[in-house]
């Protein structure tokens, strides 16, 4: 198997440019939440931004929604909890009944009902508020509140954040996106429930300054290396580039570690040892965006039967 040209294929057909009908739905659904927060809230808020993937080109055309950041001005609400509920308040009330909005982690979710395209539109709005009275446009500050348990902060707490800080960290880092974005191909494909936020940091970090294997599988195998070899460490630090003072790692449980490490081992020595049976089942193609003349080749095509657990082969 040439290593590099299916790790292309997986990207290329992957991309989100195979789906713009969709994208587009998503995008007008956005646009109309867009303007119905800035119907109420547009004389104390600033401009609602795009975050997550989308706004890193991190995205892939498998099981992704839109994150719509709405930055509050520090004197709007009394309290964090109270900006979150009031936004929550305000979109159930006013979105149709068919339209499920629910409380998550840090964010509200807008689920449409599916189209007679079978395209369901999701949506995760993120209300925040400035950390200074007036300094959002210079510094890009915000608090976060915690409407529920998670990533170590506990129910009611809040957490500071910059996700202009997060978004411009892999800015131009075209090398390091296509790495996040395979990584995240492999653990969507896999069922793994791993922070995409955490192998974006680390794929940053593995490859500054990295001077080794310049095709694309050097590059993800040397990733993999890195992260297999630094996750068990519990000095090693995954500092967020919106909040110095939060270490990715510091609440992922030695346990989960510990089987992170080894899994990517046994990833990177199974496709060393038999590419063609491995790579396929943990970076698949999607068949049906490869140009018709790769499709000819049979890609995906031939059944193969893989060990019941993800144990090195042999």
């Amino acid at each position: 198997m040439d290593k590099n040209k299916h790790l292309n294929n997986v990207l290329y057909t992957h991309k989100m440019q195979h789906i713009k009908d969709e994208v587009s739905k998503f995008l007008t659904k956005k646009e109309e939440i867009t303007s119905l927060l800035l119907e109420k809230y547009s004389a104390i808020s600033y401009a609602p931004f795009m975050s997550g993937s989308m706004a890193k080109h991190t995205a892939t055309n498998i099981k992704f929604d839109f994150d719509i950041v709405i930055p509050f001005k520090r004197n709007a609400f009394a309290s964090l909890e109270d900006m979150f509920n009031e936004v929550y308040n305000y979109l159930r009330e006013n979105l149709s009944d068919d339209i499920e909005v629910r409380k998550q982690k840090v964010s509200i979710g807008i689920t449409y009902p599916a189209d007679k395209d079978n395209v369901t539109v999701q949506l995760d709005i993120v209300p925040a508020r400035e950390n200074k009275q007036d300094e959002f446009n210079e510094t890009h500050d915000l608090n976060l509140y915690f409407n529920d348990s998670a990533w170590g902060f506990s129910k009611g707490s809040w957490t500071k954040t910059n996700i202009h800080a997060q978004i411009d960290h892999i800015k131009g880092k075209s090398d390091e996106r296509k790495v996040i974005r395979l990584l995240k191909i492999w653990k969507k494909s896999r069922g793994e429930d791993y922070k995409s936020f955490m192998f974006e940091l680390f794929s940053v970090k593995a490859l500054d300054g990295y001077s080794g294997d310049s095709s694309l599988w050097g590059k993800l195998k040397h990733v993999l290396n890195y992260i297999s070899e630094h996750v068990t460490d519990e000095k090693y630090q995954l500092i967020d580039p919106g909040n110095s003072n939060n270490n990715v790692l510091s609440n992922m449980d030695t346990l989960k570690r510990s089987n992170l490490s080894s899994t990517l081992e046994v990833i990177r020595k199974n496709i060393e040892d038999h590419p063609d049976l491995y790579m396929p089942y943990y970076f698949p193609i999607r068949e049906e965006y490869l140009p018709k003349e790769e499709q000819d080749k049979g890609y995906g095509k031939e059944e193969i039967s893989y060990p019941p657990t993800a144990k090195r082969f042999g």
